[in-house]
């Protein structure tokens, strides 16, 4: 009888197992590998958002709604004195000129949903990220509610009203009621769009902070 080698079919058992083990060491640190490298170019892409918001918060919406609800302010304050004239009907089509804006958040978005959130360790820029994608549904709200005001109660004060647009009337002197009722709408109109400014400069605060906690990650990283 053939004698067996029992310690060549042990050394070959357990060779087996150990190149199974470390292609799947290999294997697994490979995956981990391209999962950072992957959610690295998220952050990348985060921050490319990020700066995108600040800039256009900065640059446009915050300025442009700014001196939107300047006119706004003037238009009622003539109705106040009930001076109409082509000064008072100019201001008054600001109101018509909505400007909102919100983070679309596509890659933090993304992020969220996949799970893969969870690879972010600082838990302060994790909360940081969360925040801000909650600020831009909340500016989304904010902007459909403006749209339902215009809708629900300035444009049909406006049409009750087309004989002033018309040249018939001239706005401002219809009357003490008539423009009580005008300068309630609109001075809760001005009321919104001031408290949206003041979201977009709190938003822009926060795009910032953000900005610099990514920076921030990228370096540790």
């Amino acid at each position: 009888m053939k004698k067996i080698n029992w310690a060549d079919h042990l050394m070959g058992f357990f060779s087996v197992i150990l190149g199974v083990s470390l292609a799947f060491i290999i294997s697994n640190e490979s995956e981990r590998a391209k999962e950072k490298k992957d959610f690295q170019l998220n952050v990348v892409a985060i921050l490319e958002e990020v700066e995108s918001d600040i800039h256009t918060f900065e640059s446009y919406q915050i300025p442009d709604n700014k001196e939107k609800l300047a006119l706004m302010q003037e238009a009622i304050q003539l109705l106040t004195l009930k001076k109409g004239g082509d000064s008072l009907s100019e201001k008054m089509a600001v109101f018509f000129d909505i400007n909102n804006y919100a983070p679309t958040n596509i890659t933090i978005n993304s992020l969220i949903s996949s799970g893969k959130l969870d690879l972010i360790s600082d838990f302060e820029l994790k909360k940081k990220i969360l925040s801000y994608q909650n600020s831009s549904e909340e500016l989304v709200a904010q902007g459909d509610f403006q749209v339902s005001f215009l809708m629900d109660q300035v444009i049909p004060w406006f049409v009750s009203k087309s004989e002033y647009f018309t040249g018939e009337k001239s706005i401002g002197e219809q009357g003490g009621d008539e423009n009580s009722d005008a300068i309630m709408i609109f001075s809760l109109y001005t009321a919104f769009i001031q408290s949206k400014v003041s979201k977009y400069e709190a938003a822009l605060e926060d795009a910032k902070e953000l900005e610099s906690m990514l920076r921030k990650y990228q370096l540790d990283k």
